[in-house]
């Protein structure tokens, strides 16, 4: 069984999942300016294509986006005869914008949800492959029988799980959240599939999940709303976990993990693949011998598959095991980490140990991983972003403090993204009175001092600060 604990109070939202009590993914998903995967705009056709058989539609950044004629569920013969420009439609994001090239997108429209797929312009049912033909057919008349004219559904394997009420109420969820979809003037955003908690919640089956931890009330109470079959497992409690945020940060972005008993993995990212190093030369036992190397790799194997799942790892991953330059037991390495990858959610394949000892193993990409998300690509410093996302969840961290006013200092830089990144400012989060002067002698930000609002006021004023209450 697994837990989820969503950390939404700060712009940064953050998910965390444990699996037999340990942590074994850590999702971090913050506001960006290109269009995300499953989120629905209201769109403008501006061009129509006969051609390629495709259209461009305003979706509201600066690249159009693009849509292919097998894309719009209406069009029967060819897209010319089907769309018209100047015309208003929803569409669906199915591939985000890549360089000079605007986001791919679907005008067949779904809202997934944890058992069903609602698809306004479906026309039909579909069930999913692994449902047994006698179940899906029931379970296919069933919901047919809650949809109406071009609505469409798909079913879920998780469905089979749960009594057909539960089925029919999120049916009738979703199709609520589709009509109640706001109608822009301009083209727009009108529904944004994020990552956390939404993306989050539908990756696992309801029934594996124990509890969902949820840090706002608020939050909980709309994610009960948005998932009724899971209302029961949404708790809300306050932030806690194994390690802050800010520690999880610091030990996802660092090449060396410890392994018991003294040896370490070394991650490597480059270019075209990731490399993993196993480094037994601190290893504390005073065994040796082709069996025993054996046990170091195979507990090495585990954390190893863990990390992979954790830094979300994708592509190519090289493995260099300790040597056994024994046959068979790499023979059960490879066996022993395949055992490892297969609660992975995300596809991983196992391919075996070359002559140079080394293990491949591939990952199908799933999003960014954590080390590009969080670090510069060179000096692999936290980026500006990061460090403001950080900055805010140090103040909140604060509110339980019995300091009545906080003196920070910011980095001018830092100042000025916080204005472009935080829409509300963080001083209105926190119960103390907060001072933020700027200070370009300051790596990044620094608090200066904590106490009563008198000492503090005392200070700025004997210092001759230039202060700002508003942050």
């Amino acid at each position: 069984m697994r837990t989820i604990t969503l950390h939404t109070q700060s712009t940064e939202q953050i998910g965390i999942v444990e699996e037999n009590g340990q942590v074994v993914e850590v999702v971090f998903d913050r506001p960006g300016e290109s269009a995300r995967i499953g989120s629905i705009y209201k769109g403008k056709v501006i061009k129509v294509h006969a051609g390629m058989q495709a259209a461009f539609v305003d979706i509201g950044y600066e690249k159009n986006a693009f849509l292919r004629k097998d894309a719009v569920p209406w069009a029967k013969d060819k897209i010319e005869s089907s769309l018209t420009e100047g015309e208003s439609l929803y569409v669906q994001v199915l591939k985000e914008p890549f360089d000079d090239k605007g986001a791919q997108v679907s005008a067949d429209v779904t809202i997934p949800g944890l058992y069903t797929v609602y698809q306004p312009f479906g026309t039909s049912v579909s069930v999913s492959r692994k449902i047994d033909l006698e179940q899906g057919k029931q379970l296919k008349e069933m919901l047919s029988q809650v949809l109406e004219g071009t609505e469409g559904a798909i079913i879920r394997t998780a469905a089979t799980e749960v009594e057909v009420s539960v089925i029919q109420e999120e049916m009738e969820t979703l199709k609520k959240l589709w009509t109640t979809l706001p109608v822009p003037k301009k083209p727009q955003c009108v529904w944004e599939d994020r990552l956390v908690p939404d993306q989050l919640l539908r990756k696992f089956p309801v029934h594996t999940i124990k509890q969902i931890g949820v840090d706002d009330v608020q939050v909980a109470n709309k994610l009960r709303a948005r998932f009724p079959g899971a209302s029961s497992l949404i708790e809300w409690k306050k932030q806690g976990g194994s390690l802050p945020i800010s520690q999880w940060q610091d030990a996802l972005t660092s090449r060396r993990v410890a392994l018991d008993g003294g040896g370490e993995l070394i991650i490597d990212r480059t270019e075209a693949m990731t490399v993993v190093d196993v480094n037994s030369a601190e290893y504390q036992s005073n065994k040796t011998g082709k069996s025993h190397t054996y046990e170091v790799n195979k507990q090495a194997a585990v954390e190893i598959a863990r990390q992979i799942r954790l830094r979300n790892l994708s592509g190519i991953i090289v493995v260099d095991f300790i040597s056994m330059q024994d046959v068979s037991l790499e023979k059960k390495l490879v066996q022993h980490m395949k055992k490892q990858v297969a609660s992975d959610p995300v596809k991983t394949s196992i391919y075996g140990i070359t002559k140079l000892g080394l293990m491949e193993v591939t990952r199908r990409r799933d999003r960014n991983n954590v080390m590009d998300l969080l670090t510069e690509p060179e000096s692999r410093t936290y980026t500006t972003d990061t460090k403001v996302y950080r900055l805010e969840r140090d103040l909140l961290g604060l509110e339980a403090s019995s300091s009545e006013a906080i003196l920070l200092a910011v980095h001018p830089d830092l100042y000025e993204a916080k204005k472009r990144l935080l829409s509300q400012a963080i001083s209105s989060k926190i119960p103390q009175e907060l001072f933020v002067r700027q200070d370009a002698a300051i790596l990044d930000y620094q608090i200066e001092l904590e106490g009563s609002e008198d000492m503090v006021r005392e200070a700025i004023m004997n210092r001759e600060y230039c202060v700002d209450n508003l942050f």
